[in-house]
């Protein structure tokens, strides 16, 4: 999964007690980036610090992932350290998560302690003005893909007589949980309902794939407001209730199979078919990130779609990945 960092400035959504801020003209008029040698006392901050949230999306997996270069620890200095410098730095997610959700409304959770891991101190190399603390996440299965979890950590003390710069001592990090078929669809489908729409139906619509698994989403409709499967019905869309198709995508032969995960449901989904009971390929396309695949239910004898007149459903869908939600 790509991981892409998306940083928001620090306009107005939350602010901390900032101390001796580490400004001035140099940095003002862009000359190099670093607190002026000949005006302010050396000092150190996070790269990221001065962001009101730091956006992190972690893959569904048991196994561990490294999170690098996001906890970078610059050293805000016109001449680079002659000697190792020592950074601490203190997990302060309690606080700095309790000040953005009331400043922002939100409800996000703090990541579980139990489920990652970050160095207590980290150590710039003399001769260089980085370096970072990889905070490792152990396991991502028992998170909701729906929520997002925070960690917060803040620079508590530093050697060599350098400043802590108040306006970048403090990271905030959101982390959220996608696998690779997440995101935002044109959903191109044909709906059979031997009464509504018969014969079959073609739609488009938008729709969201949302991560319910490592390999499977589940199908959300906005327009609707909650986890549907899209239909022609009554001569317009409609949103098909006590449905909620999950969409699972075999890692190996890129095969995909559809069943039906909306609470108490007792619907089994029949694969494979086509309209007019012919062979289909539900599959994944890596390269095009397009998804195609045809079930139903209520299904007749042998397979065949209409033995159970009425009863019978049928979706045909080819869903075009145009971006993250």
């Amino acid at each position: 999964m790509k991981r892409i960092i998306f940083s928001s400035l620090l306009i107005a959504a939350v602010s901390f007690t900032f101390t001796s801020c580490l400004k001035d003209k140099g940095f003002d008029n862009y000359e190099y980036g670093i607190n002026d040698p000949d005006t302010q006392a050396p000092g150190v901050g996070f790269s990221f610090g001065a962001n009101a949230k730091n956006d992190y999306g972690l893959d569904v997996k048991s196994t561990p992932q490294v999170v690098n270069g996001l906890t970078n620890v610059n050293m805000l200095t016109g001449v680079v350290p002659s000697n190792d410098v020592n950074v601490t730095l203190t997990n302060n997610t309690t606080t700095m998560l309790a000040a953005y959700n009331s400043a922002n409304g939100t409800a996000i959770l703090a990541l579980p302690t139990a489920l990652y891991t970050v160095p207590a101190t980290l150590v710039v190399p003399a001769g260089s003005r980085f370096n970072d603390a990889p905070i490792t996440v152990s396991n991502t299965t028992t998170l909701d893909p729906n929520k997002q979890y925070a960690v917060g950590l803040t620079i508590s003390a530093v050697d060599g007589g350098y400043n802590i710069a108040g306006n970048m001592k403090n990271l905030f990090i959101i982390f959220g949980v996608k696998n690779q078929y997440d995101g935002t669809y044109t959903l191109n489908g044909m709906f059979h309902h031997p009464v509504g729409a018969n014969p079959p139906a073609n739609f488009t619509g938008t729709v969201q794939m949302h991560t319910s698994g490592p390999n499977s989403v589940k199908m959300y409709v906005p327009l609707f407001g909650g986890y549907y499967s899209l239909m022609i019905y009554g001569g317009g869309l409609n949103a098909f209730g006590s449905q909620e198709p999950n969409f699972t995508v075999n890692q190996v032969t890129n095969k995909v199979t559809v069943q039906n995960v909306a609470a108490g449901a007792t619907t089994f989904y029949d694969m494979g078919l086509g309209f007019n009971n012919a062979g289909y390929d539900s599959r994944w396309d890596p390269s095009t990130k397009t998804m195609y695949a045809c079930w139903g239910y209520n299904l007749g004898a042998g397979g065949t779609f209409g033995g159970n007149g009425s009863a019978a459903r049928l979706w045909l869908d080819t869903l075009i990945r145009t971006g993250p939600r």
